[in-house]
């Protein structure tokens, strides 16, 4: 990684082109007009940062390959690293002291991190692999929040780690609480409450209002949120879900062989291992779209291109 330059007012002006620093090897891409107001601005290697966007607060490292849309406010008082290979969208807002986003972090259009009290000494934020935050959701985080590997939320959901508006002074409610998510979570258009904890392997239903915690393996919907449904998800045989997806390839053109037994879709000469989610071969266009059009069916590998060939992610 690379620090990047400044110019001598410490802040880059929207009509100028972002230059590279001295350093050689530099490769990152740049857009014109965004503002550097970072203490410290490191930046890996192929980093894309898109007009008007503006980058202010403390130390901020933006891992290989990142892109950040145009009119994205950054602003992270103490910390911030994005991982490698994320991807924030137009004008996206993250505000906040200490933010960590894992790798392939993606936030879609006008999503919102940070909120009332945002930059308070209790506000922290801490995102694994594989996230997923869908237009205008918003993540409050007023309290620390701390979310694992391979969480979705979708369009219009709110996570709050405060709620407050009316005097506590005259008996109205107001709290405070951090919010923790576990792995593989998906909360499609749900509202969370203040301290509230949900655990491994949880989906939540479309519009509900989680109040309290939700045990792992659990399926829960409703106003407030009931668990429906305990040890869940049931996985099924791999020969069922070879047979739902190759009817799915078909409709999109994919043309690959199935081995239904071992669970393998294979390009050329290239095998999708769905059990144990690996890759064995080169990569080309068509089995970029295939790891691609699989993520779609929610099926993700931790794997990377290395010399036109995949290879298990080294970080």
């Amino acid at each position: 990684m690379r620090k990047a330059s400044r110019s001598s007012g410490g802040t880059r002006s929207r009509c100028r082109t972002r230059k590279p620093s001295r350093s050689s090897g530099r490769s990152g891409r740049w857009a014109m007009g965004y503002s550097d107001e970072a203490e410290d601005l490191v930046l890996g290697d192929d980093v894309t940062i898109g007009e008007d966007a503006r980058i202010a607060g403390g130390k901020i490292v933006l891992g290989d390959g990142v892109v950040i849309g145009r009119r994205v406010d950054i602003e992270v008082s103490d910390r911030l690293v994005v991982g490698k290979g994320s991807l924030i969208r137009d004008g996206t807002i993250l505000h906040g002291r200490k933010i960590e986003l894992g790798r392939e972090f993606y936030a879609n259009h006008d999503a919102e991190f940070g909120g009332g009290s945002c930059f308070e000494a209790t506000s922290s934020l801490k995102i694994g692999y594989w996230f997923h935050i869908g237009s205008y959701a918003m993540v409050n985080t007023a309290m620390p929040v701390t979310i694992g590997n391979e969480v979705g939320l979708g369009r219009f959901t709110n996570l709050y780690t405060h709620g407050a508006y009316l005097s506590m002074a005259e008996g109205f409610p107001v709290t405070f609480g951090p919010i923790s998510l576990g792995d593989r979570v998906w909360l499609p258009s749900a509202t969370v409450n203040p301290g509230v904890t949900i655990g491994d392997d949880v989906v939540v239903g479309v519009g509900s209002l989680v109040m309290h915690d939700i045990p792992s393996n659990s399926l829960a919907v409703g106003v407030p949120a009931k668990v429906v449904k305990e040890h869940y998800p049931v996985r099924p045989p791999v020969e069922e879900v070879i047979g739902r997806i190759r009817p799915q390839f078909d409709a999109w053109g994919v043309r690959g062989e199935y081995d239904a037994k071992r669970g393998v879709v294979r390009i050329g000469k290239t095998d999708f291992h769905i059990p144990d989610r690996r890759i064995d071969g080169s990569s080309s266009k068509e089995t970029e779209r295939v790891r691609n059009l699989l993520r779609r069916l929610g099926i993700r590998f931790r794997y990377e291109v290395v010399g036109g060939a995949y290879a298990p992610w080294s970080d």
